[in-house]
């Protein structure tokens, strides 16, 4: 079977517990991670897709393979060499500048096999990316890689890489510090710090995990605001008991509080447990707001108060946060993917004040996939349309708009 095909089916066979687990919910696959283009079994294509501005006038165009990344002035996005093959052995990487509307290739991964660019964070004027190698998913055959994208010379460069590393992997910034939450390969997980300035990598905190009995305690996400770094922490217990607490630091690592958030998924699903033991792909914690979207079928929209969790909104699997390579301390933004409305919502971290809005573009068929903030609250808005009946699709579109166009009330 193609590698880049079958990737979006395996991708969810690893992130059960903290080791390599082949229990997983696979509703959701990774869509939002891999996504295989074409009309036929035989050929994975690269898509060319429009990009347009608030007016549905067309102001660029890119060649790409999956998903894309925001910066604050460009598109960095993944491209098939030979543009339609079989078996894809390597990905380029190029960036789309919105001023020049140039693509410029920024370098070449061999033997490519995922990224997690629901967690690629941007750093100064560098952009770094956990990339992973290999013929498959099982450890001994991928090797993990962090890449560096310097965005002053449009070049990438790998900062290390790990024989077996787990491909599911976040971070967060901390100044010029990266943190990195990582699953290792003998067993459990580990909270490092890579320094962007002097490149020293340090181990700031190790949870154990006994992969084989299904015990311990694993980091499942990061995340961090002005003062605090914040950490979901899963607990398994001998009887099988499972429970995640959110862990909070300050900058110097001191600790500051622990909350039970195990509550998180008791409406979603009638096994909690499991939902609970599921991989996270977005976390924020600003100002005690706390967002939390694992790759099953949980979201949590909320507050925490008294030490304790409370719902802000009730929310659906297709409720989603925007992607964010440099993640907003003043408000979150929150879409409604594949619905009829493109309902979108804008909390504002300081006063709690939770505003709507609708984006509606000039076909009304298109729904929104996928949303993308940078520091500037630039969106960049993928949408598609695909009937339910027959089949048919559009053509996608990219709607490169500014935070400020759309009127929240």
């Amino acid at each position: 079977m193609k590698k880049l095909i079958w990737i979006s089916v395996l991708v969810l066979l690893m992130i059960l517990c903290s080791c390599d687990n082949n229990s997983a919910n696979e509703k959701r696959g990774d869509s939002k991670q891999t996504i295989s283009q074409g009309t036929t079994s035989n050929s994975i294509l690269n898509e060319t897709i429009s990009i347009y501005d608030i007016n549905n006038v067309i102001i660029g165009e890119i060649e790409r393979y999956g998903i894309l990344v925001l910066t604050d002035d460009s598109i960095i996005y993944n491209k098939i060499p030979a543009g339609s093959v079989e078996s894809a052995a390597k990905m380029d990487y190029y960036r789309y500048i919105f001023e020049t509307k140039d693509n410029i290739k920024l370098g070449t991964v061999d033997n490519w096999l995922y990224e997690a660019k629901y967690d690629t964070t941007v750093i100064g004027d560098s952009l770094y990316m956990f990339v992973t190698t290999g013929t498959s998913l099982d450890r001994e055959n991928r090797t993990l890689h962090l890449y560096k994208v310097d965005l002053n010379n449009n070049a990438m460069s790998v900062v290390f890489s790990e024989k077996g590393g787990f491909p599911y992997n976040s971070m967060t910034a901390v100044g010029n510090k990266l943190l990195m939450a990582r699953v290792i390969a003998k067993g459990g997980s580990e909270l490092e710090e890579y320094d962007t300035e002097t490149n020293e990598r340090k181990i700031l905190k190790r949870f154990d995990f006994d992969n084989k009995a299904q015990i311990g305690e694993a980091i499942r996400h990061i995340t961090s605001d002005h003062q605090t770094l914040s950490l979901l922490r899963l607990k398994i217990e001998s009887d099988g008991k499972t429970q995640l607490y959110l862990d909070t630091y300050d900058h110097n690592m001191s600790f500051l509080r622990t909350v039970d958030v195990s509550t998180i998924p008791s409406h979603s699903t009638d096994s909690p447990g499991n939902e609970l033991r599921q991989g996270v792909s977005n976390f924020a914690v600003v100002n005690d707001y706390f967002y939390y979207e694992n790759f099953s079928i949980t979201r949590f929209l909320g507050k925490i108060e008294n030490e304790s969790l409370s719902s802000i909104m009730d929310i659906n699997p297709e409720f989603e946060m925007s992607s964010e390579s440099v993640e907003s301390k003043l408000s979150g933004l929150f879409y409604q993917s594949f619905g009829k409305n493109n309902d979108l919502y804008l909390l504002n971290y300081t006063d709690g004040t939770l505003k709507k809005t609708t984006f509606k573009v000039d076909d009304e068929r298109y729904y929104i996939i996928n949303i993308s903030r940078n520091s500037n609250d630039d969106l960049l808005i993928t949408m598609r349309y695909k009937d339910p009946d027959t089949g048919e699709e559009l053509r996608p579109r990219l709607y490169y708009v500014k935070l400020s166009e759309l009127k929240f009330s």
